[in-house]
């Protein structure tokens, strides 16, 4: 059965179990989500805003993919060099 949603802030949110994967769409950060109780078939994209209290789902996906998409600071793009 499906983990009924946390109140969060006043706010419901549902418990993030795996980020699956990162993309870049129209210049935001999306995560693809696997939520905790809930079959893939449910998965999916959310913005970055909507993953702050995901941090640690996401910093194990950067560690399993540290080449997947991720937004960059303003002053590390500044510093590149192309």
């Amino acid at each position: 059965m499906p983990q009924a949603p946390v109140e969060l802030e006043g706010e419901e949110e549902y418990i993030v179990e795996e980020i699956l994967d990162s993309c870049l769409r129209h210049n935001k950060l999306e995560f693809f989500v696997k939520w905790e109780g809930y079959m893939n078939e449910n998965n999916l994209w959310e913005p970055e805003d909507n993953c702050k209290n995901a941090r640690n789902a996401i910093a194990t996906f950067y560690c399993k993919y540290p080449q997947a998409p991720r937004q960059i600071v303003q002053m590390q793009f500044n510093n590149l060099k192309f």
